[in-house]
């Protein structure tokens, strides 16, 4: 049965539930310029996991060709890149570090197993070039006060980046400042990607886009929070955004991104990573 996210500030644009158990898409137009899509996913009923790009000397792939080569259902983009395909903060795939915050960035930590879920500003205390064992590597919580521990994170198998924070417990977080992000990439609209918990488990994914000609619309980092808080969130994460914000279901591009590859007749970004659902 379809159901609808509370919201006052939103009309339905369409809605298409699938058939899985436990996955829901909606579309909103926000206003006259901005799109929102959504993805609701039980994680008992899915799977959700970050896959990265591979190549020999940059390590990018577009959102399509990531969800098709793992034959997954639906992804969105991750965390932000550098033009060489390394993750600019923190990355870890079923163990194993492939990218490592260097400012007090948030990030998100699942395990699919026991189904903990963590989302928090993080470091670590060696970087992937000094570290002499990757098993080493261990998370240290950034917020002030701290809001989660390192026993909290030390056994989740998997870490995704993004910045800033944008929920904590049910609120909205009012001051972006610690994470050192620009004050422009705070307070400009731009095309988002965010993920979010929901205090029953689900996991909401949300890509806001800027109309056909991306410059009138998306959102400010404000307004993504109160839109993820709208939705439902207790917790959530700005992802990478801009030509990245890609959202895909059953191997087709949903949202109308910005990037600078042509990829089925829309232009798309090619990433360092993404988080799919199977």
């Amino acid at each position: 049965m379809f159901k609808k996210f509370p919201s006052t500030i939103f009309f339905l644009f369409l809605c298409i539930p699938s058939l899985a158990r436990g996955f829901y898409y909606e579309k909103f137009l926000y206003d006259s310029f901005t799109t929102v899509h959504i993805l609701l996913v039980n994680p008992k009923e899915h799977l959700i996991l970050p896959v990265r790009a591979i190549g020999a000397e940059i390590s990018r792939e577009t959102v399509v060709i990531l969800a098709t080569a793992h034959s997954a259902g639906a992804g969105i983009n991750g965390g932000f890149w550098k033009l060489d395909g390394t993750p600019s903060g923190a990355l870890k795939i079923e163990n194993e570090w492939f990218g490592i915050p260097t400012k007090p960035r948030g990030a998100i930590g699942w395990s699919t197993t026991s189904q903990t879920v963590v989302i928090d500003q993080i470091l670590t205390n060696y970087s992937l070039k000094d570290c002499p064992e990757n098993t080493l590597i261990e998370v240290i919580p950034a917020s002030i006060p701290p809001y989660t521990t390192p026993e909290q994170w030390r056994d989740l198998p998997y870490i995704a980046s993004g910045t800033p924070v944008l929920i904590r417990n049910g609120k909205v977080i009012e001051d972006f400042s610690s994470e050192l992000t620009l004050e422009s990439f705070l307070l400009r609209k731009h095309p988002r990607t965010a993920i979010g918990i929901k205090d029953d488990g689900d996991w909401v994914f949300a890509v806001v886009d800027s109309g056909f000609t991306g410059f009138f619309g998306g959102m400010t980092i404000k307004e993504l929070a109160y839109l993820m808080l709208d939705l439902g969130c207790i917790e959530a994460l700005n992802l990478d955004g801009g030509g990245s914000s890609t959202m895909v279901i059953e191997g087709s591009v949903v949202n109308e991104p910005h990037g600078k590859i042509l990829e089925d007749g829309k232009y798309v970004e090619a990433v360092s990573d993404a988080i799919l659902i199977f």
